[in-house]
C-alpha cells in the first residue's frame, strides 16, 4: 500500500499542480501547457471496471496528464495503465502524457516497459511513458536557490536512505525551504519533508539535531531542533501515561494484599498499551489473586445458527416430489 511519502507528494501535487510543470522543465528541459488544474482522476467504463490513477490534470492544450509517484514495481499497471489510457482518449478526445515520478532506477527501467503488450501473432500495444527520475546529478538540479519549491522532491527522493549524502541532501532542502518568501508556503514545506523522511533518517537527523556541533545553527537547524522538541514532547506524555498507569496498577495490588510475582511486575513493565493497563486496573479492584487479573479476555463464543436454519444450510440433498395420499405408505 502508498505510505506517507508517496501521499505527501500526491498532496503537494494537487494543491500546487505547477509544481509539476517546474518539475518536467527541470527533468526533460521541455515545458508543460500552463495553467494546469487538477480533474477527478476517476476513469470509468459503463461496467464496473475502475481505474484511479495518483493525480489527473488538464492543461490548457487539448490533452491531459496522468502521474503516476511510483517507488515500487506493480505489475497491476501493466493492466491498468493501457485501460486508463485508451478511455482518456476516448474521453478527451485527445492523446495525453503518462508521467511516472520514482527515485528508483529499477522502478524506472520497469515503467519504462511495464505497458508493452505483443499477441501470438505479432499485434503490439505499447504504452511508454515519461520517467522522471529523480536521481544523481537530477538530485542536485532541484536544490536551486532560485527554485526553493523543488527542494521537497529532492528530500522525497531520500526517503529510504539515511547515509551522509542523503542526510546532506535533506539539510540541503530544508535551507532552501526556509529561504521562500512565501511563509504558508515554507511552513507548509517544511512539514512536508519532514513527513516523508523515513525514521531511520529522523532517528540520525535528531541525534544531530540534539548536538549543535554536528549541525551548524540555521534556520532549518532550527527547524530540526524544534521538530525533534515537540516530538519528544509528545512521546514524554503517552510514555508518562503509561507509567502512571503501571504505578497505579502496582499501588492497588499492593493496597489489596495481592503481591505481583517477579513474572507479573515484568509483564506489567513491558506493557504499553494504555487500555490493557486499565482493563487490569479494574480487574484488581476485585479480583481474589493476581491470576484473575492478568488472565487473558475470554475470546467471544461463536454464534451457532438457530436448529432450522442448520438444518436447512445443510441439507443439501434435491427435493422429491411430495407424495399424494394414494401413495402414502400404509402405518
Amino acid at each position: 500500500m502508498p505510505g506517507t511519502a508517496h501521499e505527501v507528494l500526491i498532496v503537494a501535487l494537487r494543491d500546487r499542480p505547477a509544481l509539476l510543470s517546474d518539475l518536467v522543465e527541470r527533468i526533460t528541459g521541455r515545458s508543460l501547457d500552463a495553467p494546469i488544474e487538477v480533474i477527478d482522476p476517476t476513469v470509468r467504463f459503463t461496467r464496473a471496471i475502475e481505474v484511479r490513477p495518483d493525480l489527473l490534470l488538464r492543461s490548457r492544450g487539448p490533452g491531459w496528464l496522468m502521474v503516476e509517484v511510483q517507488n515500487a514495481i506493480d505489475t497491476r499497471k501493466r493492466r491498468s495503465w493501457p485501460l486508463a489510457v485508451s478511455l482518456l482518449v476516448h474521453q478527451e478526445k485527445a492523446m495525453g502524457d503518462v508521467l511516472v515520478i520514482t527515485a528508483s532506477r529499477r522502478v524506472a527501467s520497469w515503467a519504462k516497459r511495464a505497458a508493452h503488450h505483443r499477441g501470438e501473432h505479432g499485434t503490439r500495444l505499447d504504452l511508454t511513458p515519461q520517467v522522471l527520475l529523480l536521481a544523481g546529478r537530477r538530485i542536485e538540479d532541484l536544490l536551486d536557490p532560485a527554485q526553493p519549491e523543488l527542494a521537497l522532491f529532492a528530500a522525497w527522493a531520500m526517503h529510504h536512505r539515511r547515509g551522509p549524502a542523503a542526510r546532506r541532501i535533506v539539510l540541503r532542502a530544508l535551507e532552501l525551504t526556509e529561504q521562500h518568501h512565501d511563509e504558508p508556503l515554507r511552513e507548509a514545506q517544511a512539514r512536508a519533508i519532514l513527513a516523508v523522511l523515513s525514521d531511520a533518517m529522523l532517528a540520525t537527523l535528531r541525534e544531530m539535531a540534539m548536538d549543535p556541533d554536528k549541525i551548524p545553527e540555521t534556520a532549518a537547524s532550527r527547524r530540526f531542533r524544534l521538530f525533534f522538541e515537540k516530538r519528544g514532547r509528545i512521546e514524554g506524555k503517552v510514555e508518562g501515561k503509561v507509567e502512571g498507569k503501571q504505578e497505579a496498577l502496582l499501588a492497588v495490588l499492593t493496597a489489596r494484599g495481592l503481591p505481583p510475582t517477579d513474572q507479573e511486575r515484568l509483564q506489567i513493565a513491558s506493557c504499553s498499551s494504555g487500555a490493557e493497563l486499565d482493563r487490569w486496573i479494574a480487574r484488581a479492584a476485585t479480583a481474589a489473586s493476581t491470576g484473575e487479573v492478568f488472565a487473558p479476555a475470554p475470546s467471544r463464543p461463536t454464534r451457532r445458527a438457530p436448529a432450522a436454519t442448520r438444518s436447512r444450510t445443510s441439507d443439501r440433498e434435491p427435493r422429491t416430489r411430495k407424495t399424494t395420499r394414494a401413495q402414502k405408505p400404509a402405518r
